[in-house]
């Protein structure tokens, strides 16, 4: 039997990211669902091996305004009860986080992170990072570690950057996904970002893209290797 994933998504597009790109040379059944724009979330979801939580321009804080993100919070509550394989990607890993008793928020200097920071392995990382590589960003807000949790992954501004939870489940602040082509759309759609604290130039950006892309989209692929077998 193929495996088959469940893919959050927050944003309206499906985007040809490397982890698309993974899944469909792995033949992984995948079922996109959008509670943000009417496509729910799946009730039984028994037949599903793993679910990836995207990222997106809304809060893990959200819930009164936006009651779709609490029904995702119960949502992914429920599946971790299961103890199946999650993988949260920034907004993803933040209400990943809040799930499991983090908490979420703006930095303390309300700076943000956008464009490609170094992150650092800690002494847990056991093989999820070797050595400090460059990862692209694009967020505002981080989270706390939550309990009963392996802080993986550091950086200078939000120091928690990659935590896993058991075996088999993943939150990453970062964006390994990724590629040069999304990059640049997303520096057109949010131009009007690039003037916040903390948010490097799109040139800048591009040029960095250049050094450190093709890294970034190798460990990516390493990654979902390595994570497929906790499937």
């Amino acid at each position: 039997m193929p495996k088959k994933t469940i893919n959050i998504r927050h944003m309206e597009e499906i985007r040809n990211d490397h982890l698309a790109q993974f899944l469909d040379k792995n033949n992984i059944e995948q079922l996109h669902v959008n509670p943000a724009h009417g496509v729910p979330l799946p009730a039984d979801n028994k037949d599903y091996d793993a679910v990836i939580i995207y990222g997106g321009i809304q809060s893990a804080n959200d819930g009164f305004d936006k009651p779709y993100i609490t029904e995702e919070l119960d949502w992914i509550s429920g599946w971790l009860a299961s103890g199946r394989p999650v993988l949260g990607i920034c907004l993803g890993a933040q209400l990943l986080a809040k799930c499991l008793g983090g908490e979420v928020g703006t930095h303390p200097e309300h700076v943000c992170e956008v464009g490609f920071h170094e992150v650092t392995p800690t002494s847990q990382a056991n093989g999820f990072l070797d050595a400090p590589m460059h990862f692209y960003q694009w967020h505002s807000e981080g989270f706390t570690l939550p309990d009963d949790c392996e802080l993986l992954a550091e950086g200078s501004q939000f120091p928690n950057q990659a935590f896993r939870y058991q075996s088999n489940t993943y939150g990453i602040q970062f964006h390994p996904e990724i590629t040069r082509t999304i990059m640049k759309t997303w520096l057109m759609a949010g131009s009007h970002l690039l003037s916040n604290s903390g948010a490097h130039c799109a040139d800048q950006q591009i040029e960095d893209e250049s050094f450190y892309g093709e890294n970034m989209g190798r460990w990516c692929w390493n990654f979902m290797e390595n994570w497929m077998k906790t499937w």
